[in-house]
């Protein structure tokens, strides 16, 4: 006869609620004693010997800081009151003769535009001309042109930001160079800089609220900015390094118009051109001292000739004392004029050693120039 499940006498279990109730209360001691380990490390602290020891944020008195003992009593300091009156006053250029241009040889040179310097072919065909003619002792690179572009891979900050830098390396063309016995200059824009104006505009020039442009759509940057101010004299500072005998600063000029400027610093003196130019031409010439490049300068031939410069900054008997040399665009009907111009401002040298004028033809009687091509 087979038995059925509720037939079978199953005794009781006298220790299953006793186990049960153990492994409870293990299993919550363990998990308490993990949590309280981790909550505690956060009140360790360790001595110099690495030794630790617990030090809970309740029922410790807290130390009173000591009062710093002094060595002798002192009366406390009294003041009284100064009138003081704050004269703001304007750079005086008047005694400022930087020099450099003692050593300086009539010049013959070639100029190289930017788009024959990015060019390999055409930079290749320039510097071999250079080389292989004698009435070349100098080529002059043009490094940075009124685009704000850079012919160079510079490193400088402001160029790999707004992305104005180049991709020619130059500085083998720059050892041919030296090696034929020829010099090398660079030229730089200074102030009009279209690319820089357009994508960085908190350092350009404005006017009637909007960006500055001249008649030939170049847009400029403020010649009182400071970020304009350093980029500029860290472009010429890396020319310099490059192996440049000389810096030419083309375009340091202040534009003129009828609806007048705003400027994207305050100012606390009226704004005067003449300062802001020649500020910005000091600073570059003394941050290349000690690099043996000198550095000149390039005259706007309208103001050069029109006795501008008051109001655009330049002012050429200043700029006889900041620069070595100073360049200027002339024809042959006006180049013995130019050359009378330049010698009645010159604070010393000779129209021959430091006027250069920029030409489109090589003068008959060799004086110094610079051809265009």
């Amino acid at each position: 006869m087979a038995y059925r499940p509720k037939d079978i006498y199953r005794g009781r279990r006298k220790f299953r609620v006793p186990l049960n109730i153990f492994l409870f209360v293990l299993v919550f001691l363990t998990l308490g004693g993990v949590t309280m380990f981790y909550v505690l490390q956060r009140y360790m602290v360790y001595d110099a010997n690495g030794e630790a020891t617990l030090q809970l944020p309740f029922g410790q008195e807290e130390e009173a800081e000591p009062e710093a003992e002094l060595p002798y009593e002192t009366a406390a300091p009294t003041f009284e009151p100064v009138a003081v009156e704050i004269i703001w006053e304007d750079p005086d250029f008047t005694e400022v003769d930087l020099g450099g241009w003692e050593d300086l040889k009539p010049l013959r040179g070639r100029f190289v535009p930017l788009r024959e310097v990015t060019d390999a072919t055409s930079f290749a065909s320039a510097v071999s001309g250079v080389l292989g003619a004698e009435y070349y002792d100098t080529a002059i690179l043009e490094m940075k042109d009124r685009s704000g572009q850079l012919a160079w891979p510079s490193t400088v900050n402001t160029a790999i930001s707004f992305g104005t830098a180049g991709a020619t390396d130059v500085t083998e063309a720059i050892a041919r160079l030296h090696e034929g016995g020829k010099r090398v200059a660079a030229q730089m824009s200074c102030f009009a800089d279209t690319m820089l104006a357009q994508r960085n505009w908190t350092v350009a020039l404005q006017s009637n609220g909007a960006v500055y442009k001249d008649a030939n759509d170049v847009l400029w940057v403020d010649p009182y900015n400071r970020t304009v101010r350093t980029y500029l004299t860290d472009l010429a500072r890396e020319l310099a390094s490059m192996g440049f005998d000389e810096i030419i600063l083309a375009d340091l000029y202040h534009p003129m118009s009828e609806a007048g400027f705003t400027y994207t610093v305050t100012l606390q003196t009226a704004p005067d051109p003449v300062v802001a130019v020649c500020q910005m031409g000091r600073r570059v010439v003394n941050a290349l001292e000690g690099t043996g490049a000198v550095v000149s300068a390039r005259l706007d031939p309208d103001s050069f000739r029109g006795g501008l410069g008051a109001y655009t900054g330049q002012d050429v008997g200043i700029f006889w004392r900041l620069f070595a040399r100073l360049y200027c665009s002339s024809w042959a009907d006006v180049l013995e004029s130019d050359t009378e111009l330049a010698a009645s401002s010159m604070n010393g040298g000779s129209t021959d050693q430091r006027f250069v004028p920029i030409l489109g033809y090589i003068p008959e009687d060799s004086p110094p120039y610079v051809i265009s091509g």
